[in-house]
């Protein structure tokens, strides 16, 4: 059912006992300055906005499913005090009241079982202007998990938002799951009744205090530091050593964090794992990784196996190009190679791939 209403009829549907803004699957208002002054100004000049989506209750009352956002700008403009956390915003303050009150904006009316009101609400916000990722899975799945996890997100403390980062809009929780599973939907499922303050938090709380403990000399890649640490939180010897030799592992840290090899690594988990694994070696070179030179001074030395341009893998004994040559130590650095031409050699990626810190 589709039809126009005037927003003088608005008060109705923000006093929330007809037309319901504050279910659980709408998120909090997070429009802008520009974007509510944009919708205002579309109002003044009678330009057509998007429409309305209201889900028919069998008790008589109708659940805002999309258009909550619209629905608390133009409510802002009537009373600026709407919201408790005291929005300030000016938007248009020259609109004729008559003009505002009688622009009528387009509503759409649906109805069905529960299961087509969330496949719908699913729908309209997948289609059109994405909801966050823990928006819809705050909709989808209401229940004391969510609703706890929402509230830790925006109002995460200082040594959690260096871990996961801050914002209102939940990032902050999608990140933080993710380090302790691949199957977001499922996991969020699966807790949809259970308490986040007595579950998940524990453990998030366990892996900060942790990483903090190690790496606070280091100060830098939380996020990274934590998913080694949680992936390696099984082997209580090997967190223990790190502890008692957090001292050297963060000036080991430091030192290539200051000579650039951190900032051009490959992959900053696998170098942080392989500086790790050896932090008890004495005497690695301070310098990590090869030149781009260097590996064409390598290519230009091979003498043997030139056939179309192309050279031999001193492992697998198969014809590369230059691009798909790696130069790596013949050595491992991590067990005292050093990171000189004398101790270097061109293989494929797959062997060099292979080979680890053989």
């Amino acid at each position: 059912m589709n039809y126009q209403i005037e927003i003088r009829k608005i008060k109705d549907f923000l006093n929330d006992k007809v037309y319901l803004t504050n279910i659980n699957m709408q998120r909090k208002y997070i429009y802008n300055h520009a974007q509510a002054t944009a919708l205002l100004d579309s109002i003044q000049k009678k330009i057509p906005i998007p429409a309305i989506y209201l889900w028919s209750n069998h008790n008589g009352t109708y659940d805002v499913l999309d258009g909550k956002q619209r629905i608390t700008v133009m409510r802002l403009y009537v009373d600026p005090n709407y919201l408790p956390d005291n929005v300030n915003n000016f938007f248009i303050d020259h609109m004729n009241q008559n003009d505002f009150e009688n622009y009528e904006i387009p509503v759409i009316i649906c109805n069905g079982t529960e299961q087509e009101k969330i496949e719908t609400f699913k729908r309209i916000n997948t289609t059109a202007i994405p909801l966050k990722e823990f928006e819809i899975y705050n909709a989808l799945y209401q229940g004391l998990f969510v609703e706890e996890f929402g509230n830790w997100g925006i109002n995460a403390s200082p040594n959690e938002e260096k871990f996961f980062g801050g914002g209102i809009r939940g990032e902050n929780c999608i990140k933080a799951t993710k380090l302790f599973t691949s199957e977001i939907e499922k996991f969020f499922a699966h807790n949809r009744d259970n308490s986040f303050v007595n579950g998940l938090k524990t453990q998030i709380d366990r892996l900060v205090t942790t990483v903090i403990e190690i790496f606070s000399a280091y100060n830098d890649d939380w996020y990274v530091l934590a998913k080694i640490v949680l992936e390696n939180s099984n082997d209580i010897s090997k967190i223990n050593s790190w502890k008692l030799n957090k001292q050297k592992i963060c000036e080991l840290f430091n030192e290539h964090k200051l000579n650039g090899d951190t900032a051009i690594a490959p992959s900053k988990e696998s170098f942080y794992n392989e500086l790790l694994g050896c932090y008890n070696i004495v005497g690695l070179d301070g310098r990590r990784f090869f030149a781009k030179d260097d590996k064409k001074v390598m290519y230009e030395k091979l003498a043997s196996g030139i056939s179309r341009g192309k050279k031999l893998c001193p492992h697998c004994d198969k014809e590369f190009s230059f691009d798909e040559f790696e130069i790596d130590h013949i050595r491992a650095w991590s067990k005292g190679g050093r990171t000189e031409l004398n101790n270097a050699q061109l293989i494929c990626k797959k062997c060099n791939a292979s080979k680890g810190a053989r």
